[in-house]
């Protein structure tokens, strides 16, 4: 043997299996990347054929036929039998006159046949040619000489077989995969489940000049149907919005909801690190879901899809009865333990977002096509995606505080009128003495309706205030165990990095080259305790919910709070300012809960304005006839528009590099809502700097 030399990588025999059927786990998705290998062949028309795959059934095959350009033996040789090669990144569009943006591009979705049958056969020809190519290959081969322990065998040693026969037609092209010996069996549910996914290939959005139309055929169920969707079937929704991107101005649309209108509507932001998107959601509300199951039984309300350069991404071509075979890449029905009442769900919308290749270039598909690579612009995109549902989520709650208003008013106007009927009535027999006894009956059953009417208006508001008063234990319940799972993980984590630098400090406390270290360690520890404090006293404060409520004296308060933080102002450089007009007394209310609220939201100025050239910190409250607004402004580094409404949930913060847990407003949303108010992120008081927290409070003088 040589002791200098080279060596080169060579493939054991089973890798076929850790690159088809063990990568690719989904045979709906296997099926889909043939699939769109048809568009990427400039295919108009697919067929996809079901033969014997149901139960007991035997010579089981899966055609898939295409009428695309097709491939020459050369094709076949050098490219579609070599493991990660694909011309598509060389050549991204397909040829004339089509010009298709290619979407497979890794080289190994060829490998998705392994995951649906034993043998495939390919069968193709390009428009011209004399013959047509076949080549067979069986994978039960390659699985067979995997088991074989005599000798180490290869990948590419495997031979397949290959031959050549006449054409009738020289204009005929295309492409057919047979594959026989169906791994599983395929129901009647399964095949119509791949017609509806199959339907969402391509973007309803894409304007094409040249379509792709798919047609499935199941025999033995009696299925032949195209799979084809578009917008039109979404006109039926309640609310929707559509949003675009700027890419010269470097801006996002995102949506808002407008409590003034009634409707969402779309503000522009800076482009977020995932690139521009177009993004397009429609809101179904109960009667609409029920007229859409009516209209399109064979097709789900099943939330958003991601589209690159019109084709589906893969993890999102799905559609599962049971909840818990779904996977919820986006994390949006994860999001109802925190209010079921309120967030949106993807059994109410359908969603676009369309991306491309040169635009959003960092969001990729993960190998295995059952999500995207997990990094930073893939992760704000999520985040991104779900802020939007927030305006959607504020029209429910607009909706249903609409629809009680309005049956209070229409009840409340009926006793009116009848109380106007029944003066008028009184009136006429006064003026009219001779008609009093004939009038007299009238003027009693009018009476009687119209207490019939108080009673109803009496017993709607009771409903009412006990429907909120469970509707608000419910959530409480609901928080409180999202919480306490969050609780468990943050209590751990802290107290893991504290154990951390107690096991530094006993090995090498006092050594004085460690001194910066130990300093830093010891702040370090110093922080994790106050947030890990702030968590359990919050805790405990559900525990005291029924605390007596009490007279208290606002401004009092305010003022006492702020003289609590003087030393901190102090020693950050902080100018206070508290402008508070006059005397604010509050009537049977929680001291508390005031405490917890402005508390949280100076601790979270105090980071904001770390790096400020000029620190302020601004409390101001406004009076008026029935309510009560507090101000709480800074000059810091501000929140985003786009996630004015996001920073209330859980964990979500802005202030991250600072220290921020993402804690404190979280709990100022809960106080406030248990106060019957309402906290908004507003336009700042100091104008392009800065964050201006409102608070609106029910207040009668």
């Amino acid at each position: 043997m040589d002791k200098n030399g080279s060596l080169k990588w060579r493939f054991d025999v089973s890798t076929f299996r850790l690159i088809g059927r063990d990568l690719i786990t989904d045979r709906v998705t296997a099926l889909f990347e043939l699939v769109k290998n048809c568009y990427d062949a400039n295919a108009d028309e697919v067929t996809v054929l079901f033969e014997n795959v149901g139960l007991g059934k035997t010579n089981s095959s899966i055609y898939i036929k295409d009428d695309g350009i097709g491939m020459s033996f050369a094709d076949i040789r050098d490219k579609w039998m070599v493991i990660g090669t694909s011309n598509k990144r060389s050549n991204p569009l397909t040829p004339e006159p089509y010009k298709r943006k290619c979407v497979g591009e890794k080289g190994i979705g060829r490998f998705a046949v392994d995951k649906l049958g034993d043998k495939v056969n390919i069968i193709t020809k390009q428009e011209k040619a004399e013959q047509w190519l076949s080549v067979e290959i069986d994978w039960e081969a390659y699985y067979n000489q995997s088991t074989i322990n005599e000798e180490i065998k290869l990948f590419t040693d495997i031979e397949n077989h290959y031959e050549f026969y006449d054409a009738d037609e020289l204009n005929a092209h295309g492409t057919t995969l047979k594959i026989t010996n169906v791994r599983e069996i395929w129901l009647e549910e399964d095949i119509n489940r791949f017609v509806s996914e199959a339907s969402k290939l391509v973007s309803p959005l894409a304007n094409m000049s040249y379509p792709m139309t798919i047609k499935v055929v199941a025999p033995e169920y009696n299925i032949e149907k195209l799979a084809t969707k578009s917008l039109d079937d979404v006109n039926i929704a309640t609310i929707y919005f559509s949003l675009g991107f700027d890419a010269q101005g470097k801006t996002q649309d995102a949506a808002y909801f407008n409590e003034d209108t009634g409707k969402i509507d779309v503000r522009s932001i800076p482009m977020k690190s995932f690139g521009g998107i177009k993004m397009k959601v429609y809101f179904f509300d109960e009667a609409a879901r029920r007229r859409y199951r009516k209209d399109f039984p064979n097709n789900q309300i099943d939330g958003i899809k991601i589209y690159r350069d019109n084709i589906i991404t893969t993890p999102f071509a799905e559609n599962e009865s049971e909840d818990d075979k779904k996977r919820d890449v986006l994390g949006i029905d994860k999001r109802l333990w925190m209010n079921i009442f309120d967030r949106v769900s993807t059994r109410e919308i359908i969603g676009v977002v369309e991306i491309t290749k040169e635009g959003n270039p960092m969001i990729i598909d993960a190998t295995n096509r059952q999500d995207f690579v997990d990094n930073e612009q893939y992760r704000e995109l999520k985040e991104f995606i779900i802020t939007q549902l927030d305006s959607i989520e504020n029209f429910k709650k607009y909706i249903r505080k609409e629809k009680r208003k309005k049956s209070n008013n229409t009840l409340e106007s009926a006793g009116d009128e009848i109380q106007n009927f029944i003066s008028s009535v009184e009136s006429i027999a006064q003026k009219n003495p001779n008609l009093k006894d004939s009038l007299a009956p009238v003027v009693e059953q009018a009476k009687k309706t119209g207490n019939v009417v108080k009673t109803a208006i009496k017993e709607k508001k009771e409903a009412e205030e006990e429907f909120a008063r469970k509707e608000n234990i419910y959530m409480s319940i609901m928080s409180l165990q999202e919480y306490a799972i969050h609780i468990t993980h943050a209590i751990r984590t802290t107290l893991n990095k504290i154990r951390d630098r107690i096991e530094y400090f006993n090995m090498f406390f006092p050594d004085p080259s460690e001194e910066e270290i130990f300093k830093r360690y010891a702040k370090e520890m110093y922080f994790e305790f106050l947030n890990a404090n702030k968590v359990i006293d919050y805790m405990l404060s559900y525990s005291q919910s029924n605390l007596k409520p009490e007279d208290i004296a606002l401004d009092e308060t305010i003022r006492e709070i702020f003289l609590e933080y003087k030393p901190l102002f102090i020693s950050n450089g902080i100018i206070p300012d508290v402008v508070i007009p006059e005397k604010i007394m509050l009537r049977n209310t929680r001291r508390q809960f005031f405490r917890d609220i402005l508390q949280n939201l100076l601790d979270n100025s105090i980071k904001a304005v770390k790096d400020a050239e000029k620190k302020i910190i601004r409390c101001s409250v406004v009076v008026g006839r029935d309510q009560l607004e507090i101000l709480l402004s800074d000059t810091g580094n501000g929140i985003p528009a786009d996630k004015r409404e996001w920073v209330f949930g859980i964990y979500n913060t802005t202030t991250q590099e600072q220290g921020g847990a993402g804690i404190g407003l979280y709990i100022v949303k809960t106080r406030v809502d248990s106060l019957k108010g309402k906290v908004s992120v507003v336009d700042s008081e100091f104008g392009t700097i800065g964050t201006t927290i409102k608070i609106e409070l029910p207040f009668k003088k």
